[in-house]
């Protein structure tokens, strides 16, 4: 049994205090513990001088204990609130996938055809004989490049990227990171 399987379905209180241990060490890290100082002036309501001014007991901690309170509350808040947007939407984009598929498909050999024309009016073909090796080989490049897309968009248009997509996912679904 792996991590993964202890946490989703194993005991609660496993998986509480496997989080909890996560979140200090996250919270240790080096791009999170140089932010401590100001959350913690942030959470206590004051600057460094304010704290240094002699007022101690029951105000300084009330005020810290509210200032974390507010600060817990309204990131969970926010974050709630963003995995329920981005839940709903991630569940419309898979309702629709096949179509978004389809016509991303159909917009890449639309690209395919009509952007290395566009990029040769636009003054690549300049930049293109500045370089001897693309000067000598930049039509086969150019054709190899736009043959590419325009397969890349029938394989969508036609399902097989789909397809190619998954079987992708499955060899990558069974690795798990160490933990």
């Amino acid at each position: 049994m792996n991590i993964a399987q202890i946490v989703t379905s194993g005991p609660l209180s496993f998986a509480a205090l496997l989080a909890l241990v996560a979140g200090a060490i996250t919270f240790a890290s080096p791009c999170c513990l140089p932010l401590v100082p100001g959350y913690l002036s942030y959470i206590a309501g004051m600057s460094g001088a304010e704290g240094q001014d002699g007022r101690r007991g029951g105000v300084l901690r009330s005020r810290a204990v509210i200032g974390t309170v507010l600060f817990v509350a309204g990131f969970s808040g926010l974050f709630a609130a963003y995995g329920a947007l981005f839940g709903g939407l991630g569940g419309l984009l898979l309702e629709y996938e096949d179509t978004m598929i389809r016509v991303l498909g159909i917009l890449t050999i639309i690209l395919g055809l009509g952007l290395p024309f566009l990029l040769v009016t636009l003054g690549l073909s300049k930049v293109i004989r500045a370089v001897s090796w693309t000067r000598r080989r930049g039509d086969f490049v150019s054709r190899i490049g736009g043959a590419m897309m325009v397969l890349l968009g029938i394989a969508q248009v036609r399902g097989v990227w789909s397809s190619f997509m998954t079987d992708m996912q499955r060899l990558a679904g069974g690795y798990t990171l160490p933990l």
